[in-house]
């Protein structure tokens, strides 16, 4: 009986990778198309040309907490509260404290004051840090999708191609 190559079981492995990665692409579709912006929804350009992966810039954005992350729930929390973040950064500023309150109260019912001070608190910081070290990337957020590949997780984001969500100030 004949040997698979070490080469082939890569392979195999990459196969199922992109696979996986193809139906979580889907199910984010999905999950867009049903979401609060469904209706300004056009379809999904996956990675489109000249344009940064927007993954790959969320996964730097949140880099400096993810030594606290301990399992994959704690993660999809970081990731919510980081593109929550994120959008708030690009909206006018004036605008802020309106939807970060809604959304601590909508986000947080029925949490003690403390830890919704603590969630403010590092809203604030993921702001801050949006606008120091993010501000040329001008995208809103869509959604995302998590998944857990073990002891790796892959990220799939749904954004817009510009600022294409005005805010009248």
């Amino acid at each position: 009986m004949a040997r698979k190559s070490k080469g082939f079981g890569e392979l195999l492995k990459q196969q199922q990778a992109d696979k996986s990665h193809q139906k979580g692409l889907e199910k984010l579709e999905q999950k867009v198309k049903k979401g609060p912006l469904g209706d300004k929804f056009a379809g999904m350009v996956k990675n489109p040309k000249g344009e940064v992966k927007m993954s790959e810039v969320l996964e730097a954005f949140v880099e400096p907490y993810l030594d606290f992350i301990h399992d994959h729930d704690e993660r999809e929390k970081l990731f919510t509260l980081a593109v929550m973040a994120w959008n708030l950064a690009l909206m006018p500023e004036k605008k802020r404290p309106s939807m970060i309150d809604e959304l601590l109260k909508v986000g947080l019912k029925g949490n003690d004051p403390l830890a919704q001070q603590d969630t403010l608190e590092i809203i604030d910081e993921l702001i801050a840090r949006k606008e120091e070290f993010f501000a040329k990337h001008k995208r809103f957020i869509v959604d995302f999708q998590l998944q857990d590949r073990g002891n790796e997780f892959h990220l799939s984001v749904a954004s817009t191609f510009s600022n294409a969500l005005e805010f009248p100030n």
